[in-house]
């Protein structure tokens, strides 16, 4: 199986409303001793992934890993690859908001290794960019796209938000429309959701409502996914899209049963056990998560194994959010093949025998499709 390293750098300049990730909004980020601890933390988990091909991935998610410096990423790619190595061509991203990119941004780092640029645009509303807290105007994300185009950097990432109450579809679609003007490699369109533990979660709380109803955002989902198809870029997942041969190498980790280790405050990681697996989340705080790992013992908020039967509900949970689904095994077969040929007959799942997936109909109700096959 493929595995990929996935680095949480938890440092924003700002917290947005809706942002539910580890994040730590401060002026003094400590860039190196952060990446100290994330090179100590990889040398005392090196040993778990030995054996394994090279990495297909490295992730650089977080937070706001565009602003840590460029040398600082490096180091982090050359170390990965001397530990575990990294395939030829292996996809390295960094997640960048639109803001932060200028004329060095791409050409450093490029020079770092790094092929892949995942940029939060969010939206190419001003209006609603301020609504959701964001610092970066549409104009500015236009200029980002150009800025790392001109640097050498083509394999762009758009990350699309839409279901705020004050969004109309016609202003979902002008977003679509404009993202696919860039000429994007991939492209995220995520549906807003609040977190409990957010300021969006807070004002819910308060009664105030910040999404449109249920069944506007279905509408919106599937226009989004005929517009995407429209401009060539296919969707291949809930929630993302991609031009031929450019899917998430990484992200289809998670969704494929892959291991991914974790490195950085809140990083989660995942690798098999036998027929089961073993998946963890590191201390989230940033501070305690730097101490333990400079001092040799990465620590973590919780490690839970999953024996056999829970590792291939989670196979169904993940596999059934990509267009294709899953290939069907004895296992999932054994497991779940009476269950399946039922959503069959309802007109839910498709593909048998020999893959589940879900059809069009299946995947506007696809939570309840997933509950259904597996419980």
């Amino acid at each position: 199986m493929p595995f990929g390293v996935y680095v949480h750098y938890p440092y924003c300049a700002r917290h947005c409303p809706y942002c539910d990730f580890t994040v730590a909004v401060t002026r003094e980020i400590p860039h190196k001793a952060y990446r100290d601890a994330v090179l100590a933390e990889l040398a005392a988990r090196a040993g778990s992934f030995a054996g394994r091909p090279p990495a297909i991935s490295l992730y650089f998610g977080g937070g706001t890993p565009g602003l840590w410096p460029a040398e600082n990423i490096a180091a982090i790619i050359e170390a990965v690859d001397g530990r575990l190595g990294l395939a030829p061509g292996a996809e390295i991203t960094v997640e960048c908001n639109p803001e932060d990119v200028t004329a060095a941004t791409a050409p450093a780092l490029r020079a770092a290794g790094v092929n892949r640029i995942s940029l939060g645009v969010q939206s190419f509303d001003d209006a609603l960019l301020g609504r959701l807290g964001r610092k970066h105007t549409g104009d500015g994300a236009r200029r980002a796209v150009a800025r790392l185009r001109a640097g050498g950097l083509e394999d762009i990432n758009i990350d699309l938000m839409h279901g705020e109450r004050r969004q109309p579809l016609a202003a979902v679609l002008a977003d679509v429309h404009a993202a696919v003007e860039l000429a994007p490699t991939h492209v995220s369109t995520y549906q807003l959701t609040i977190e409990e533990k957010t300021a969006f979660g807070a004002r819910a709380r308060r009664g105030e409502r910040l999404l449109v109803e249920d069944d506007v955002l279905t509408a919106m989902y599937g226009a989004v996914r005929a517009a995407l198809s429209d401009g060539g870029i296919e969707p291949y997942e809930v929630s993302n899209a991609a031009r031929p041969g450019h899917e998430a190498r990484h992200n289809s980790l998670y969704w494929t049963d892959g291991e991914y280790l974790a490195l950085g405050a809140g990083a989660h990681g995942y690798m098999h056990r036998g027929d089961g697996a073993e998946r963890w989340e590191n201390l989230r705080h940033a501070g305690r998560y730097m101490q333990a790992a400079l001092a040799g013992r990465p620590g973590e908020t919780f490690r839970d194994l999953l024996d056999a039967a829970e590792r291939l509900e989670d196979r169904v949970l993940c596999g059934l959010r990509l267009d294709r689904g899953i290939a069907v095994d004895p296992a999932l077969e054994a497991r779940f093949g009476d269950r399946a040929r039922r959503l069959a007959e309802q007109g839910l799942l498709g593909g048998l025998p020999r893959r589940w997936r879900a059809t069009a109909r299946g995947r506007a109700i696809l939570d309840r499709v997933i509950v259904d096959l597996v419980s």
